[in-house]
């Protein structure tokens, strides 16, 4: 082959190496960078500022929603309105770079991309004093000098799951919120802008702001969190992602509610197992097969570094009662539970219950019980690592039955 072929082939070939499998690696597969949490919560954030005349008002509507957000900000407008950055983190929000001129990875030479993303590090810290170790860069895209800035600076990248599209002047604010609602899900992170984009496109974003919290609250009833990453290796985040999946398709064949953004608890028609319960005048409230509510925890709430299933047990009672309240709520408010008398769970978590008003009873071993109790195993070791003492205990007792009244947990739980 003579060196006119083979010449064009080979700078191919080096632009390839330099820019499309970097990117593909690091933005579209996410190896080596951050693009969702390891949480039930969503976390909002902001690209291509500060702007003077939008970003102050959307720090105004997050600090009415209750929201922290972080923002991702280019360095030369940073250093253009310092107080303007200063004030993002004195109103409790976090920084991030998003280098220090917006260029595109793919049309910056190594040095030039070096530079710039150096640049928009130091200019942030100069401005506020503090140290960024949170980047994102221009466009999400990488080429390979990105990724070993990444490696030799220490820095983490910071991506998202879910695109607003409001860069785009003619997305109205109703389309930017519908797209966000549409697919956010636990753990998204997503991607506003409060500059760049095509002209008036920002004033689009800050319009539908307040619906898109409201509605990542109340129609999806996921809470808005600050973005944290757990330091957790790739294989248990691997393996995380993999049941949650699971868990995700559990929900949805056996239609399992959200009860509230903040509550442990979620919800779903079902059939009582059996046996038969009893309330205290020794009248029947539920045979096998009468209708019935099953409370499923939201295992992903529980998540955390605790290694100690005691510590977790009373973490996970705490926030059981102080969910029971938005249940008792939530029941009294669909009337599709409006037959069932009883609402109850089959859980290893079943001590210290009685003092929430539930009863326990025993159940006779079945093939379905016995399934239970793997699949909870399971989820114990997925949200929850084990210590070193805990391979010594003993096996885990089944789970029981775990019930209450209608009429209790309104007596209880329902404030009036």
């Amino acid at each position: 082959m003579s060196w006119a072929y083979l010449t064009p082939l080979v700078l191919v070939l080096i632009y390839a190496l330099y820019t499309v499998i970097p990117d593909l690696l690091l933005h579209r597969l996410g190896i080596g960078c951050w693009k969702r949490q390891y949480t039930p919560g969503v976390a909002i954030t902001f690209d291509d500022g500060p702007n003077p005349e939008v970003t102050p008002q959307v720090l105004d509507v997050l600090d009415r929603a209750g929201v922290k957000a972080v923002f991702f900000l280019v360095g030369e407008k940073a250093a253009r309105y310092p107080e303007i950055t200063r004030s993002i983190l004195a109103r409790g929000h976090q920084l991030g770079a998003h280098s220090q001129y917006h260029r595109h990875a793919w049309a910056s030479s190594p040095g030039r991309t070096w530079r710039d993303l150096d640049g928009g590090i130091r200019t942030l810290e100069q401005v506020t004093g503090e140290t960024v170790t949170w980047f994102r860069p221009p466009w999400g895209t990488f080429n390979l000098v990105t990724w070993l800035w990444m490696r030799s600076r220490g820095k983490q990248a910071v991506l998202y799951d879910v695109d607003g599209r409001d860069w785009k002047r003619r997305n109205p604010p109703s389309s930017i919120t519908g797209r966000i609602l549409k697919r956010v899900r636990p753990g998204s992170i997503v991607l506003l802008h409060d500059d760049g984009g095509e002209p008036g496109a920002p004033l689009n974003t800050l319009r539908s702001l307040g619906d898109i919290c409201r509605g990542v609250r109340e129609l999806k009833k996921l809470p808005l969190v600050e973005l944290a990453f757990p330091a957790w290796p790739l294989s248990r985040r691997l393996i995380f992602r993999l049941w949650e999946g699971w868990e995700g398709f559990f929900a949805r064949i056996y239609k399992i509610e959200r009860v509230g953004p903040e509550n442990i608890l979620r919800l779903s028609r079902s059939r009582f197992p059996g046996p038969a319960v009893f309330g205290p005048d020794g009248l029947v409230l539920a045979r096998p097969g009468d209708p019935a509510g099953e409370i499923h925890f939201d295992n992903l709430r529980l998540s955390g570094d605790e290694t100690d299933p005691m510590k977790t047990g009373l973490r996970a009672l705490r926030l059981a009662r102080d969910s029971l309240p938005g249940l008792a709520a939530y029941i009294q408010a669909h009337p599709e539970y409006r037959e069932a008398e009883v609402f109850f769970g089959l859980s290893r978590i079943n001590r210290g219950v009685k003092g929430l008003g539930f009863q326990v009873q025993e159940v006779p071993p079945s093939i379905p019980v016995r399934l239970v109790g793997a699949l909870q195993r399971v989820i114990a070791r997925v949200y929850r690592p084990p210590g070193a003492g805990e391979k010594r205990r003993p096996a885990p007792d089944p789970p029981k039955l775990v019930w209450i009244s209608r009429e209790r947990l309104f007596d209880l739980w329902l404030k009036s």
